[in-house]
């Protein structure tokens, strides 16, 4: 994926559409495009989550019934705690843009705005995990 893709696959996800052109160029620089094979497991069940993931097609779900948020670890990579479920790639496969650990804080320290929009995702109906939560 070159790098104009990655700032346009960027750009269509909240909080990454709220940032500046030259963040987005930053965050684009450092992420990697992968494709994942239908259940495969990003992470189990307490284990650690080392990237962060932001979708560009496909789905990550719970293991159950859940379908994950297009944002997935900001809050396990934020803490440091152990996955509360296992995150898998959808019956469709799931392709993303990571950012592991290392570079997800150097790109948190260089685009602060991006921090403030991981922390505004639950007005938005998303929980710190990644779930979406359920309208009342």
């Amino acid at each position: 994926m070159k790098l104009t893709e990655k700032i346009f696959a960027l750009h269509a996800v909240p909080p990454f559409s709220e940032l500046k052109p030259e963040e987005l160029l930053i965050i684009a620089a450092a992420a990697s495009y992968r494709e994942f094979a239908a259940g495969h497991v990003l992470c189990p069940q307490g284990g650690t989550l080392n990237r962060l993931y932001v979708r560009v097609a496909g789905e990550l779900t719970d293991g159950a019934d859940g379908v994950l948020q297009a944002v997935v670890g900001t809050t396990l990579l934020l803490t440091g705690i152990a996955a509360p479920f296992p995150i898998l790639a959808g019956p469709e496969g799931y392709c993303a843009l990571t950012i592991p650990r290392g570079k997800f804080f150097t790109v948190v320290n260089e685009c602060p705005a991006l921090l403030v929009g991981f922390f505004r995702m639950p007005l938005l109906g998303v929980d710190y995990l990644g779930r979406r939560k359920e309208k009342i």
